[in-house]
């Protein structure tokens, strides 16, 4: 791992210094219009011949001059444009060592009614690109990830961590908010992360990794926002494309798709359907070691737990747009997913004494089956009220989110000779739960004098959750009601929101200032002991960002915002769930939001980004393994019980540097080298143990392209995890390395891929968890090395429209409910 780790790094530096030091050139032509007179301010794009891909853009001066400086050795072509002229191609420039300017030919610009034949122009976009304000994952363009799941697409990403819980953070910390098309879902926990196992990567075209949102969005997100945005076609007539695909990890995979778009002057009408089934595997090996309060060892437990997860997940989507005029788009859309999952969990633990001998065994099955039903509809308005780009949108989301899950925990408890040490124990849940959300946002754009614009909006949520949760204890044969576990909780919020945006810019420099004003309500019951929760608070969030353009391949920024982490619905919920005799896991209806200030530092040279970041949250939410009497010390249980449980740390610092570096090594290699180093500082108290620790992290990830002849192109992905702080939770390091190879056919309408990740079977997670009377270590297998086969055909009309894109009301609601 040493020298893999070592190479990766080498990899990456060497890249960057290759990138600073390269001879560059000199391209110039001259913008004519039909009456070889000069044209000022028209668009100028500089592509690469080889694929068309964007180097560089420019505006002509009043000599109709136009003028690309340090272009790195190569041969490109020049694409003009100009408003009511025909698009221009030149022929192809080429710079070398030997000959570092060029002149290409004069452009004459044509007016749109004279129609002239063009040159097709295809390019593909990287599997990874920084832009001003944010990273995008542009996962249909990634061999690697054909095949995949979102989940698998998330885990790969840069700056994207998920532990043993499944929890996801972005550059070491939690609290990211997940869109889809830019809609928070509400699925929080196990119900998202099977969702996200189970979305197949070819519904999706790109993900968008925002780590500091302005005042438009919603105020929650301490880490950011991750904006999955699947897939919707943007050409005119009738088209979509059919995907199927096979995986074999240490068990099958399989997905299927259709997914459609018919589009004329009038409406657009869009939709797909997808199915994909997937046995997980979760293999988690446990160390657990208990200690009285002075540091006396009194025993430990060691749990094999083997769990099998086969899932299926449907997934409909169907919307679309109509253009009553052209300054006024009315839509729609429905998203829709039902899952089926059956987890199968085998249990062994042996529990020792304090001179660490075996006591005696026991064994857990728990078979469950569960559904979830989901839908969100959302109607949606846009009117453009000029030229100048004023302009009023406005959402309404009604969304229903059902889950009902039976499950049986069963128990054997053995002697060490093997027999029977005492009667088993079996425990039968009944668990349904419905979320019901509505929500209401509008948001007007004004532009003004000077490059400037003003932007407000408001938005209203009501969520209103029910959750009922019976336990019987069928041991004897018969249902006896386990009051303990028994219990119904329903909760209701409100939250209402106004927001103010304004945009500057000037020649070398542009600002942004914004202030958000959010208002929340909640209110809870909880039938067990008849116990109530009410709470109102109003906030204020500002945000400013800045931009200085130090020279015409130099920029520096600054940013600063306050954010807000509300509670998920289902972490409030006090359900106590049994994972085997000696480990649950429950919600905690007093956790409470955590706030941060986070401030950001960003440089750009060229094509490499640097990014210098700091925040502080304050009641940092935590998700906790700890002995069940520190965190219910009112309820009897033995020394040997733990719980999994959302607790609110006092506070945490994260002091982070960002580095995102393309370099195109050749005409047919392409790289994009992504470093996150950063150190997360926490504070708090739990379980009698003062928390005031921290790591610091490095993060390296290395995607490299390759594009040969004949429709062939092929991947190698790397990346490596020194390992970090989380709370009171140590994480070890792991990398991994993945490859995959793609051939395209009939030109360019069919695709069949082939891929491996994590081709060593090496990014699985190890941490240790430490409080001065229990300390666990744990490792866990999971299906993080697959071999993919999938295969893709595009079908219809080729001609590209322009599709809007837009977000909903119930972002942030959406989110909090998974």
């Amino acid at each position: 791992m040493n020298r893999v780790t070592l190479s990766l790094i080498i990899l990456f530096f060497a890249a960057i210094v290759s990138a600073q030091t390269s001879v560059r050139g000199k391209i110039t032509t001259t913008i004519l219009n039909q009456d070889k007179k000069p044209v000022e301010n028209a668009t100028a794009e500089l592509l690469r011949s080889k694929d068309s891909s964007l180097v560089k853009t420019a505006l002509s001066d009043k000599a109709g001059l136009v003028e690309f400086e340090r272009i790195p050795l190569g041969s490109y072509i020049i694409r003009t444009s100009l408003v009511n002229h025909e698009k221009q191609f030149s022929s192809v420039i080429t710079i070398s060592e030997n000959q570092t300017t060029a002149s290409a030919a004069d452009v004459v610009l044509q007016p749109s009614a004279t129609q002239l034949k063009t040159i097709e122009v295809t390019g593909r976009k990287p599997f990874i690109q920084r832009l001003g304000d944010r990273i995008v994952v542009n996962v249909e363009n990634s061999v690697v990830n054909a095949g995949s799941s979102a989940f698998d697409v998330l885990e790969r990403s840069p700056g994207i961590l998920i532990d043993a819980n499944d929890n996801l953070s972005m550059r070491g910390r939690s609290g990211v908010i997940i869109m889809i098309d830019g809609k928070p879902t509400p699925m929080s926990g196990a119900d998202l992360v099977n969702y996200l196992r189970s979305l197949p990567s070819n519904a999706i075209e790109r993900i968008d990794l925002i780590t500091n949102p302005s005042s438009k969005y919603d105020a929650a997100g301490n880490a950011g926002i991750i904006d999955i945005r699947m897939k919707k076609d943007q050409r005119f007539g009738t088209n979509g494309s059919i995907t199927a695909g096979y995986g074999q990890g240490v068990y099958p995979k399989a997905n299927g798709g259709i997914n459609f778009n018919h589009r004329n002057k009038k409406m657009n009408l869009f939709g797909g359907y997808n199915y994909a089934y997937r046995m997980n595997l979760n293999n988690l090996l446990l160390d657990r070691n208990f200690f009285t309060s002075s540091g006396e060892f009194t025993g430990k437990d060691e749990k094999n737990n083997y769990t099998k997860i086969p899932l299926d997940l449907h997934t409909l989507r169907i919307g679309a747009d109509f253009f009553p005029s052209k300054k006024t788009v009315i839509g729609f859309v429905v998203n829709s997913n039902m899952n089926f999952i059956r987890p199968n969990n085998n249990n062994s633990s042996v529990v020792s004494d304090a001179s660490k001998q075996p006591m005696f065994t026991f064994r857990t099955q728990t078979r469950s089956q569960n559904e979830n039903k989901n839908a969100v509809a959302n109607v949606n308005i846009k009117h453009t009220f000029d030229s100048t780009g004023k302009e009023l949108t406005a959402d309404i989301d009604m969304g229903y989110f059902g889950s009902d899950n039976d499950s049986r925990v069963a128990t054997q408890y053995y002697k060490l000779d093997g027999t029977a040490l005492q009667p088993d124990y079996i425990l039968d849940g009944f668990q349904k739960g419905n979320l019901r959300l509505a929500t209401a946002k509008a948001d007007y754009v004004q532009p003004m004098k000077s490059k400037s614009r003003f932007e407000a909006g408001f938005k209203t949520s009501l969520v209103h959750a029910d959750n009922d949760a019976r336990f019987f204890d069928m041991s004897s044969g018969s249902p006896i009601d386990d009051e303990n576990k028994t219990n119904h909780f329903y909760y209701d919020e409100n939250i209402n929101a106004a927001y103010t945006n304004f945009k500057k810019e000037y020649k070398k420099f542009d600002f942004q200032i914004g202030l958000r004003a959010e208002n929340t309500n909640v209110k809870t019951k909880q039938v067990k002991g008849n116990i109530t929760w009410d709470s109102s608070y109003t906030q204020l969030f500002p945000s400013a960002f800045f931009n200085y353009k130090l020279k015409e391949d130099q920029t520096l920024g600054v940013s600063v915002s306050r954010r807000i982490d509300r509670p998920n619905y289902s972490q409030l919920n006090p359900f106590l769930f049994l994972i085997d005799v000696t480990t649950y896991s429950t919600g905690n209806p007093a956790l409470l939001p955590q706030f941060t200030w986070s401030y950001e530092l960003n440089y750009t040279v060229k094509n490499i980004n640097f990014t210098l970041g700091y925040s502080r949250t304050k009641n940092n939410q935590n998700i906790v393994i700890t002995r069940f009497k520190d965190a219910f010390p009112n309820i009897p249980s033995d020394d040997n019980i733990t719980v999994q449980i959302p607790v609110n740390l006092a506070s945490s610092d994260y002091y982070g540097l960002t580095v995102a570096a393309p370099v195109r090594i050749n005409k047919w290699w392409n790289m994009m080298n992504n470093a996150n180093v950063f150190y997360n500082h926490f504070n708090g108290r739990l379980a009698g143990t003062t928390l005031d620790n921290g790591k610091a992290v490095v993060n390296l990830s290395s995607n490299h392209t390759f594009t040969f002849g004949k429709g062939w192109t092929s991947e190698l992905f790397g990346n490596y995890n020194s390992g970090g702080q989380y709370g009171f939770m140590a994480m070890r390091p792991q990398w991994g390395v993945g490859a995959g190879v793609q051939k395209s056919l009939w030109k360019g309408k069919g695709q069949v891929r082939f891929n491996i990740t994590d081709i060593f079977w090496t990014n699985l997670p190890r941490a240790t968890i430490t409080y001065n009377n229990y300390i666990e270590i744990w490792r866990a297998y999971r299906e993080t090395r697959v071999a993919n086969l999938s295969f893709t055909y595009r079908f219809g009309s080729n001609k590209v429209a322009q599709a809007r894109r837009r977000t909903t009301a119930s972002e942030e609601e959406r989110q909090r409910a998974q």
